[in-house]
C-alpha cells in the first residue's frame, strides 16, 4: 500500500489576510503594556472574544495587575534608594549589621598590619 504525499490546503488571499490580522490583534492584546500587566485576562480577552485591540486593551486598563508589585510600580513609578538616602537609625537589625560591618573591616585591617 502506497502512501500519498500529503498537500497543504490552498488558502485564498482573502482568507490569509484574514489570518494575518487575527494574528496581529491577538499580538496586540498579548504584547501590550495592559496586556502584560494582567497576562492570564489579556489571553482570555485575546483569545476568547471578539473585541478589538483597542477595547482590550482599555478594559485591561482598568483591570487591576495580577502582580499587586507591578501595580505599586505603576502607581508610584521607580524611587531612587541608595545607601546614602536609606536611613538605618529606625531599624535596629541594619543598625547592627551596619555596625559588624564596620567592626569587621577594622578587624581585618588590624590582621593584615600584624
Amino acid at each position: 500500500m502506497s502512501k500519498k504525499p500529503t498537500v497543504a490546503a490552498t488558502v485564498s488571499g482573502d482568507r490569509n489576510a484574514a489570518i494575518a490580522a487575527e494574528r496581529l490583534r491577538i499580538a496586540a492584546i498579548l504584547e501590550s503594556p495592559e496586556g502584560k500587566r494582567n497576562p492570564a485576562m489579556a489571553q482570555k480577552l485575546a483569545l476568547g472574544s471578539a473585541l478589538d485591540a483597542e477595547t482590550a486593551r482599555s478594559i485591561l486598563a482598568e483591570a487591576p495587575a495580577a502582580n499587586p508589585y507591578l501595580a505599586a510600580m505603576d502607581r508610584e513609578g521607580p524611587i531612587g534608594v541608595s545607601p546614602s538616602t536609606v536611613n538605618i537609625a529606625a531599624d535596629p537589625k541594619a543598625a547592627r549589621l551596619a555596625e559588624i560591618k564596620v567592626g569587621m573591616k577594622a578587624f581585618n585591617a588590624s590582621r593584615k598590619k600584624g
